[in-house]
């Protein structure tokens, strides 16, 4: 069944009106008509089965059925990305959401170039936050990323005994592989990922995520570029947690 993301509440054996560009893209894109089924999520954990019942006019409505089974990811993982060039965001976003992200903060480094900041303006926030949703559709995820606004590493709250720090940094010099994060994620709510830019993380800024007893792990002798890095990364690490690398 073709995705949609509602914003507004669903519940089983009440009619819903969808609007506008939803009801275009099932009209007109989809083709879709009366007796077609749907499938329905708003970001609450939820997904539901709906049938299209009228199709006339601008509006699409629908009778919501039944809900559907949803499985959703053990350990949230919030993703703190340096900024880097807006088309590479939008990949990342794109990739991440379909891999399964809670979060995604784009951060300013040492290293960022101030061009990648002064890009990526509210619009193209914004655009960000319509690729995770149409990737949540099509990934059949239930929840979309939380697009967050921009932040400055130094500002962000790190350190959290619930949440796992973990930094992937290009320099194996007193960096962990990636096993030994096998046992880590037991007592925790939460894991953050830190992305560096183009250049990676500077010293300094390692030896701050040490100090607050983040761990940092790199990947082999590869040295990956940051959107590479950011979707390969919280891949291993859903596989890992789902025991897929044991």
């Amino acid at each position: 069944m073709h995705r949609f993301f509602i914003n507004s509440d669903l519940i089983k054996g009440k009619e819903i009106s969808l609007e506008n560009p939803t009801s275009h893209q099932i009209k007109n894109v989809l083709r879709m008509t009366e007796g077609d089924y749907l499938e329905l999520f708003n970001n609450t954990g939820n997904s539901y089965k709906a049938k299209i019942i009228d199709s006339e006019g601008n509006l699409i409505k629908c009778f919501i059925e039944d809900q559907l089974k949803t499985s959703q990811d053990e350990i949230e993982i919030n993703v703190f990305q340096s900024i880097i060039k807006i088309s590479k965001l939008e990949l990342i976003v794109d990739k991440l959401t379909e891999i399964g992200i809670s979060s995604f903060t784009p951060i300013i480094t040492e290293r960022t170039q101030k061009k990648d900041i002064d890009s990526l303006s509210e619009n193209k926030l914004k655009r960000l936050k319509k690729i995770s949703i149409e990737s949540s559709e099509q990934s059949g995820k239930v929840y979309i990323p939380n697009i967050s606004s921009i932040k400055r590493l130094r500002n962000l709250d790190i350190g959290s005994p619930d949440n796992l720090d973990i930094v992937f940094y290009e320099n194996n010099e007193n960096a962990k592989k990636l096993n030994y994060l096998k046992n880590k994620f037991s007592d925790k709510k939460s894991i953050s990922v830190f992305i560096g830019p183009v250049g990676g993380f500077s010293i300094e800024e390692i030896e701050y995520f040490k100090c607050k007893e983040s761990v940092i792990i790199n990947l082999g002798n590869t040295i990956f570029k940051s959107d590479t890095a950011s979707i390969i990364s919280v891949a291993l690490l859903r596989n890992l947690i789902s025991g897929n690398l044991d």
